[in-house]
């Protein structure tokens, strides 16, 4: 049975809290082995079934995006089947079903003047995924098998290059008294990261190595009190965060300041 709109605008809005879903609109989706928001899609429609005795079940009808081929200045990868986390995307035909819970955050690409072709690229304050040790021989079998490794910045200047900041994971005393995760700007480099992006803390990641953007982790800036200190920190959805992130608390009791060996 096939309810009113009104009642699925406000049956969805309930699902996604302040992040109502609507036809026309462009969302990161959940998908793959690794199960991150490494793909996109826009929603054609939306529908909601209600069968005999079981609760209502909202369909989103999405189109998939395709990326295509980059520009020549702009370094490819060798494996066609890797996802593409930035560039330029068409709108493929076929239809595929997802529900509220398969997407992760709502995109705002910028529109060709064709219609036709949709541009998504980091963006100033977003926080990213990114490969650690990045090469363009990176390859999915290694990405299914949770293989790589990756490092979390916030996109501090997008105008030629990406400048970024490296962010590290610290432990906070959440108000139901459990430790909540949140990340800040790293003391330091992990240990592991690329040699060409130094060991600085704000590096640079070029244009043509765009691919090396992974995916966009939904964050929320705010200022916490770390022991004694007011921090501003990103609250992050932790579904979006790969599984090969090691994030460790700090024993309690430490007087050690909080990120100084948190790297992941």
């Amino acid at each position: 049975m096939l309810t009113s709109w009104t009642k699925l605008h406000y049956l969805i809005q309930s699902k996604r809290k302040s992040f109502p879903l609507e036809p026309g609109q462009f969302w990161s989706f959940y998908g793959g082995k690794v199960n991150l928001p490494l793909y996109y899609c826009r929603i054609q429609k939306i529908t909601l079934t209600q069968e005999f005795e079981q609760g209502a079940v909202v369909k989103l009808h999405v189109n998939k995006l395709k990326a295509t081929p980059s520009p020549e200045n702009v370094i490819q990868w060798a494996d066609k089947n890797m996802p593409v986390g930035c560039g330029t995307f068409l709108v493929m035909g076929s239809f595929v079903l997802l529900t509220p819970d398969n997407v992760s955050h709502q995109i705002v690409p910028h529109t060709s003047t064709s219609g036709s072709e949709y541009t998504i690229l980091p963006k100033n304050g977003e926080v990213w995924a990114v490969y650690r040790s990045w090469t363009h021989r990176l390859n999915v079998f290694d990405l299914e098998m949770n293989h790589l490794d990756y490092d979390i910045v916030e996109v501090l200047d997008d105008a030629f290059d990406y400048k970024v900041l490296a962010l590290e994971a610290v432990f906070i005393d959440s108000e139901d008294e459990e430790k909540k995760t949140v990340f800040r700007a790293a003391e330091r480099r992990h240990p592991g990261c690329d040699d060409e992006d130094g060991s600085e803390v704000i590096f640079t990641i070029p244009k043509s190595k765009m691919l090396r953007f992974s995916h966009q982790i939904p964050a929320t800036r705010i200022t916490k009190e770390i022991q004694g200190a007011l921090n501003e920190v990103f609250e992050v959805d932790r579904r979006a965060l790969p599984e090969s992130l090691n994030v460790r608390p700090l024993s309690k009791g430490s007087k050690r300041r909080l990120g100084k060996d948190s790297f992941f």
